[in-house]
């Protein structure tokens, strides 16, 4: 993968993750708080899947 591609997955997938945040807040602030450790644990599980993590360029 080309450097200015890895930029660019890094930066969509950053946007994704400040998402998933965003998303975390807005239903945080219409639930109950027994539910938001629930809420943040499936935030994280989500976030840490593959397709939002940062790729780390190879060096060679």
């Amino acid at each position: 993968m080309t450097r200015n591609r890895i930029r660019h997955e890094n930066a969509f997938r950053a946007g994704a993750r400040e998402g998933i945040r965003e998303f975390l807040a807005d239903l945080l602030a219409l639930t109950p708080a027994e539910a938001h450790d629930d809420l943040r644990r499936l935030a994280a599980n989500v976030a840490a899947r593959p397709k939002y993590q940062r790729i780390e360029r190879e060096i060679t």
